[in-house]
C-alpha cells in the first residue's frame, strides 16, 4: 500500500441526492486521506446534514459552509473559489498530493491507492486521475473527453506541481489552463485506468444558447488560441451543443468581439506560444493518422 499522505477538497452544492455516495465510496477506499475537507458551498437543500452525519464517524472529514454572494452557480470561477475555501482551512501543510473531487460521483475502492502508486513511480507525473463514466440509456460508458485531459472532477496534483503552476485559477476553462501550465513547465499528465462513475450525467448536448456560447468564444480568446484554431474548435462545438451550429456562430462571434476589445488574457505570452503549438501538433498528428489509414 502507498505511504502517500494526500488531502482531499470537495465543493458541494445541492447534492443531497449524490453526496452519500461519494463520501461511502472515500470511506471505503485502502488508501485513506490525511484529512477531506468538505465546502457546502451556499446549499439550500439536506447537503449539509448529510456530510455532518458522516463528520461525526469520521474525525479526518471536515465540514465548513461557504455563503458565496453568486447567484449564478455555473463558471468555473465560482466552483474554484469554493475549493481555495476549503483549501486554506486544511489542517496540514505536509501531503505529497491534493485532490480536487467533485460531490456527484462514486470511486473504486483502490482509486487513491492505485493515484498515490502513480506519482511515487513517476516522479514527472504533476497531475493524476483515472476517467468518468456515466449512464447512457441504462448503460455505463465513458464520457467524452480530450486524450490529454483529465477531468476536474476528479484530479489529483503533486503538492510541488501545485504549488509552481500557481494552483488553480478562479476563471472559466480552468481544468485546461492547470494541464498547459503544468505541461509547460515540463510535467506530465496521467490518467490512469480508472473508472469513476459520474451520478450525474454531464451532458455531451449541452443546451448553452447563444449567450453561453458567445462567453465561450470570449473564453477561449483569453486562453490563447488564434483565430483558426477557434475555427476549427467550432465545429465539434456546435456539432454538440444547442442550438445546434448556430452555437458555432455565436462561439467565433464571441472570440472576434474579444478581438476587438482586447480583454485581459489568462494566459501570458510564453503560455500562449504554448497552447498553440500544443494545439497544432495535436492537429498535425491526426491529420498523419487519418493519411496512414
Amino acid at each position: 500500500m502507498t505511504a502517500n499522505r494526500y488531502v482531499i477538497v470537495t465543493p458541494a452544492h445541492n447534492e443531497e441526492s449524490y453526496i452519500r455516495l461519494t463520501i461511502d465510496s472515500v470511506v471505503a477506499q485502502t488508501s485513506l486521506p490525511t484529512q477531506w475537507v468538505i465546502v457546502d458551498d451556499g446549499s439550500s437543500d439536506g447537503t449539509a446534514n448529510i456530510i455532518q452525519g458522516y463528520v461525526y464517524k469520521n474525525p479526518w472529514i471536515k465540514l465548513i459552509k461557504n455563503f458565496p454572494h453568486e447567484v449564478n452557480r455555473q463558471g468555473g470561477g465560482k466552483v474554484v473559489r469554493a475549493f481555495y475555501c476549503g483549501y486554506h482551512v486544511l489542517d496540514i501543510t505536509d501531503f505529497d498530493f491534493v485532490v480536487k473531487l467533485d460531490a456527484d460521483l462514486t470511486l473504486p475502492s483502490n482509486y487513491f491507492e492505485e493515484v498515490g502508486k502513480a506519482f511515487e513511480s513517476e516522479p514527472a507525473i504533476g497531475l493524476c486521475g483515472g476517467f468518468l463514466t456515466a449512464q447512457f440509456n441504462g448503460v455505463w460508458k465513458k464520457e467524452r473527453s480530450a486524450s490529454y485531459h483529465l477531468r476536474g472532477s476528479i484530479k489529483a496534483y503533486r503538492k510541488k506541481c501545485f504549488d509552481q503552476i500557481g494552483g488553480i485559477r478562479p476563471v472559466d476553462n480552468w481544468d485546461f489552463l492547470d494541464e498547459m501550465t503544468a505541461m509547460y513547465f515540463g510535467w506530465e499528465v496521467k490518467i490512469l485506468a480508472l473508472e469513476v462513475r459520474h451520478n450525474r450525467r454531464t451532458s455531451t448536448l449541452i443546451n448553452r444558447g447563444w449567450k453561453s456560447s458567445f462567453n465561450k468564444g470570449q473564453t477561449y480568446y483569453k486562453d490563447g488560441y488564434d483565430l483558426f484554431l477557434l475555427t476549427l474548435r467550432s465545429v465539434p462545438f456546435g456539432l454538440g451543443t444547442k442550438p445546434y451550429l448556430l452555437s458555432s456562430v455565436a462561439l467565433i462571434l464571441g472570440f472576434l468581439s474579444s478581438c476587438l476589445t482586447k480583454p485581459e488574457k489568462d494566459v501570458d505570452a510564453m503560455l500562449e506560444k504554448f497552447i498553440r503549438k500544443f494545439q497544432y501538433n495535436r492537429i498535425k498528428r491526426y491529420f498523419q493518422r487519418s493519411v496512414a489509414r
